[in-house]
């Protein structure tokens, strides 16, 4: 089904769940049937922000190892040790690669929950 515009007022209270709980508007427009860019513009013409995770005091930072294989690369870090880790992220180890997403930028390797 295509995407299109969609009144997104009515899903206001589900938006700021989901930002909260850290959904890109990828996740968001698809939950929708809307564009990324329109669940952009609704949160910034109504206030919704992303919060910060370290004012959430949920941020933890480990050195890693970036190691090049040949099907791919792996991270090599202690953040195994982390409490953000366990609560956050442990029941994704062995999940399905629609669960995650790897984001590259110039100077971030990052990755993101997708559901």
């Amino acid at each position: 089904m295509e995407n299109r515009r969609v009144a997104l007022k009515p899903h206001a209270t589900k938006i700021r769940r989901w930002v909260e709980e850290g959904r890109n508007d990828d996740w968001i427009a698809q939950e929708l049937n809307t564009t990324p860019s329109s669940v952009q513009s609704f949160r910034s013409r109504n206030s919704i922000y992303r919060r910060d995770p370290v004012r959430r005091g949920q941020l933890s930072e480990h050195p890693a190892i970036l190691d090049l294989v040949e099907d791919g690369i792996v991270l090599r870090t202690d953040a195994h040790d982390s409490d953000v880790f366990d609560r956050e992220w442990r029941g994704l180890l062995r999940g399905s690669p629609e669960d995650l997403q790897v984001v590259i930028t110039q100077d971030r390797i990052y990755l993101e929950k997708t559901r």
